[in-house]
């Protein structure tokens, strides 16, 4: 097998280099602790309030996120070690741009970081998780940091005209977080170039195509065991993501019940369905691992503005419906039509889907409820209605009208901005997976030189290493006996 070259070698390390010597130079320019971290100050906050949500959301990011896409057994070592890798890089891209963006940064060219700055660049990573679920196995290491690189700034910048400048709730971030994820990795999917495999059978197949059915290949035992924990890791931090920037207390409170609610009744009813869905009336380990989730999804933008129970877990069954449906109907279609999407992990069941229910949602409580409920709490959640202190001149018609504006912004941008990603990442400067049936054939396995394929030795623990070493000793031993 013929070795990359030289640059295709050392490309990923010159990269990741440039990109942390700038944040350490933009950090030591424009950044500096907030008073709470400064010496000399008795703040007890991190014990109260962001330092809880702060783990909570890590874990979510880290664990949760890197183990639920691990079922695949030929990418579950790239599935977590990508995952830490972009959490670590998104996150200081993403303080530097939130905080360029910042009022403190327009009127003295610097800014402050304090555990709430963390724990929102935390959040920040989820879009790019999302987006990855959607590309595993297709994309490179250096594939990926660009397209986090660039996503990153697409969807801060989103986020920022959606809830600074246009004053909508969404407060649990699912339009600006997960369909913008969502949207983004499909798009990218779209445009970026096929990456074909030889399957254990000798088959050529596209990487993700019947993405499932990779279980049946040999790779990493009891990879749906550890899929399964990753599931069960969101499920349970779950209303702390949606609850961690709601403001005031109350509205937090709210998104704690309300998400927490929301997922109880998916959870039922998504195993409801999948016994439906199945002849024999078994369960599929795939919607049980992703649309169980779709709940905490789905209320996202509206976790801080529902004020009956009910309305949560109605909510939540819905979602639960929707994200099976679109495992059983929608993912094959979209991958034989001719949009040709290839969704490696099923991220528009999970996360597309059930956060565009979430933005349907936001505009039918903000008409159904009269914001009388909420008292002091309106503007807060709805900063621009008429008589608060920002001027506005709102009401709950005009309010319902900005919401639905920004699931087409956030549908719109993130379709765009991906296919524009797609392209630039098919450049053949930026390392590419290689192609069984291309021009450079016989380096075809080479995809194995970043993932976790059987002949990968990069991935893979040194005790494995002597297993399958050992193995195959034994397999030359009994064809020369």
């Amino acid at each position: 097998l013929q070795m990359p070259s030289l640059y295709q070698r050392r490309q990923f390390p010159v990269a990741l280099c440039i990109f942390q010597i700038m944040f350490i130079l933009a950090f030591s320019l424009c950044a500096h602790f907030n008073e709470h971290a400064l010496p000399d100050n008795k703040s007890k906050v991190y014990v109260n309030t962001d330092y809880p949500l702060f783990q909570d959301i890590h874990v979510m990011s880290l664990v949760g996120f890197g183990f639920l896409m691990a079922f695949l057994k030929r990418y579950g070592f790239a599935a977590v070690s990508m995952n830490l890798l972009l959490c670590a890089f998104v996150s200081q891209w993403a303080m530097l741009l939130r905080g360029f963006l910042s009022q403190e940064f327009r009127e003295s060219w610097s800014f402050t970081i304090s555990i709430e700055e963390i724990m929102i660049a935390d959040l920040s990573c989820t879009p790019i998780l999302i987006s990855m679920g959607a590309l595993i196995g297709r994309f490179t290491p250096m594939q990926f940091v660009v397209m986090g690189f660039i996503e990153t700034a697409v969807c801060t910048a989103v986020e920022y005209l959606i809830i600074t400048v246009m004053h909508c709730n969404d407060g649990g971030r699912s339009l600006v977080i997960h369909a913008f994820g969502a949207y983004f990795g499909l798009a990218v999917s779209r445009t970026a170039r096929k990456v074909r495999m030889i399957s254990k059978r000798g088959t050529i197949r596209v990487v993700g195509e019947d993405a499932f059915d990779d279980n049946s290949e040999d790779g990493i035992d009891h990879s749906e065991l550890f899929s399964m924990i990753g599931t069960l890791f969101l499920w349970i931090f779950f209303p702390s993501f949606n609850a961690a920037v709601q403001e005031p207390e109350d509205a937090r409170i709210r998104a704690v019940i309300n998400t927490y609610l929301s997922m109880t009744s998916c959870t039922v009813i998504t195993f409801m369905l999948t016994s439906l869905t199945d002849r024999q009336g078994r369960f599929n380990m795939i919607h049980i691992q992703s649309s169980t989730l779709a709940g905490g999804v789905a209320i996202g933008s509206v976790a801080n503005a529902i004020l009956q129970p009910w309305h949560s877990l109605l909510i939540g069954g819905i979602a639960a419906i929707i994200s099976v449906f679109g495992h059983t109907h929608l993912q094959p279609r979209l991958r034989k039509s001719f949009l040709g999407v290839t969704d490696t992990c099923g991220v528009h069941n999970l996360h597309g889907l059930p956060g565009i229910l979430s933005g349907v949602c936001s505009i039918i409580i903000v008409l159904v409820y009269d914001p009388s409920y909420y008292g002091d709490s309106l503007y807060q959640i709805y900063p621009y209605f008429a008589g608060g202190e920002k001027q506005g001149d709102r009401d709950k018609y005009d309010q319902a009208l900005f919401q639905a504006l920004a699931i087409i912004i956030v549908f719109v941008s993130a379709t765009v901005a991906g296919l524009i990603t797609g392209c630039i990442l098919r450049c053949s400067c930026v390392n590419q997976m290689s192609d069984p049936t291309g021009a450079h054939a016989e380096n075809a396995d080479r995809a194995g030189f970043y993932y976790g394929l059987p002949q990968d030795v990069l991935w893979r623990s040194m005790e494995m290493q002597r297993e399958i070493q050992m193995r195959y000793r034994d397999h030359e031993s009994n064809e020369i006996y």
